[in-house]
């Protein structure tokens, strides 16, 4: 029979002469022989403008690879359009991405640091912690490195609709879990608690629960070189980064917080995260009330519930981060009456405070940043809300942060807040009151924590 030659493959695989599978956007022969995938479809070749002098070309192939190998190690940057003005040209931390990786590597650490890192972090492009401390150590770090690009998969596979990308996702978290347990008695430690702390967002945002207690690696690492050793800009935004999912996770497993400095480190190392910082350490504090006596929980409830009252902004103009901090802080009510008197919807108070909650989440924009770390808060009054209204704000809300973002886990919050108004509403049609703590009736109907970060 004889052969057909086909145009649709990569060009690598025919150049080579061999059958391309044409998965994108690599193809998975080159995948799997590690060779550079030059792509799919038509080339273009540009002829030089006329009046221009036609570039100088290498005498041979062989003086082209030479040429290229020399500069295999170069970093780039971007050009700019100010170079020619005599501007200041800034570098920005999105490009450092090592120049040897693999094309496969780069695609998807570009996405990593181009798309995701917007949405897990709740400062600015600018200023970005995620670009600014964790970008830059994965060349330092092949388990760092593998981690991200399991990320951006997870990610891509959702935005693409591709099963190949949710395999390259497992492949990369395989690699990234061994290359760990083969350097973290060796590596950096600031290196190793960046790659567990990306598991632990790994498996908040895309694998639901992988069954591994990554805080509690964390607090090993970190307890293992000592607190007072971490004091450099990047360690107290990873003890920070620490810091944040612990508390969350304290909430979602109905527990006190794995570490003891909750709330000493401001969120994502920023300043400026400062006030809503001291909220959410407030709601370490009310996780550790479920492990207080009786006798002492009273004196904790009360001594909470003033410095809340403290808090309070009612005067003046409010920016998103503003809103954000009264939406934790009315949450943070919500959660202190639950845990100190199982005190819920449809007591008056937990009403007011989840409409409070809702109407200031209602004032940031969904493009905000701030966003990626409202959904505490949403969860929180979303699920003491009885109104039609507010439900459908709660609904409508989580599908536009999901439509921004496409980040699997807001679809599972979503499904639990609705299956928790099932719960509570059968209830209070039964017996006339809602005692459900809202954590413990996910942890029982779902077998899993509530993505809660």
């Amino acid at each position: 029979m004889p052969f057909s030659r086909t145009r649709t493959g990569c060009y690598t695989c025919r150049e080579d002469g061999y059958k391309c599978d044409e998965q994108k956007p690599f193809c998975g022969r080159c995948i799997r022989l590690q060779k550079t995938c030059q792509g799919y479809g038509v080339r273009l070749k540009w002829q030089p403008l006329q009046g221009l002098p036609k570039p100088k070309r290498a005498r041979n192939t062989r003086q082209q690879k030479e040429h290229s190998k020399d500069h295999s190690n170069d970093e780039t940057i971007p050009a700019s359009s100010s170079e020619s003005t005599g501007q200041i040209v800034r570098y920005d931390p999105s490009c450092i991405i090592p120049n040897d990786v693999h094309p496969v590597n780069r695609y998807l650490l570009n996405h990593w640091s181009t798309t995701l890192v917007t949405m897990v972090s709740m400062v600015s492009t600018s200023q970005n912690p995620f670009l600014v401390h964790l970008t830059p150590m994965i060349s330092h770090s092949i388990a760092l490195r593998s981690v991200l690009c399991s990320i951006a998969a997870c990610h891509l596979a959702i935005l693409r609709n591709e099963n190949s990308f949710h395999t390259l996702a497992t492949r990369y978290r395989l690699v990234a879990v061994s290359a760990l347990r083969q350097t973290i008695q060796t590596e950096d430690p600031e290196l190793s608690l960046a790659t567990i702390l990306m598991l632990q967002v790994s498996d908040r945002l895309f694998t639901v629960d992988s069954g591994v207690d990554h805080l509690s690696g964390a607090k090993a690492i970190i307890n293992q070189v000592g607190i007072n050793k971490w004091n450099s800009s990047r360690a107290s935004f990873l003890l920070s980064l620490c810091s944040y999912h612990d508390i969350l996770a304290s909430v979602s497993r109905g527990k006190s917080p794995v570490f003891e400095f909750d709330g000493e480190f401001p969120i994502e190392g920023m300043e400026s995260m400062k006030e809503l910082t001291s909220v959410l350490r407030i709601v370490g504090q009310i996780s550790r009330m479920r492990d207080q006596d009786a006798k002492h929980l009273n004196a904790w409830g009360y001594a909470i519930e003033e410095v809340l009252n403290e808090l309070d902004q009612s005067e003046g103009p409010m920016g998103d981060v503003e809103h954000t901090v009264q939406a934790y802080r009315y949450a943070a009510y919500i959660y202190l009456y639950r845990v100190w008197h199982n005190k819920g919807a449809p007591d008056p108070s937990a009403l007011k405070y989840a409409r409070s909650c809702l109407a200031h989440l209602s004032l940031v924009a969904v493009g905000s940043p701030l966003v990626s770390a409202q959904v505490w808060p949403l969860w929180t009054a979303g699920c003491e809300s009885i109104d039609v209204d507010q439900r459908q704000f709660v609904r409508d809300r989580i599908n536009a942060m999901y439509e921004a973002r496409h980040l699997p886990s807001l679809r599972r919050i979503k499904q639990d807040i609705e299956d928790v108004w099932n719960i509570k509403d059968e209830q209070r049609n039964l017996i006339g009151v809602d005692n459900v703590d809202c954590i413990k009736a996910i942890l029982r109907s779902r077998q899993r924590e509530a993505d809660l970060t």
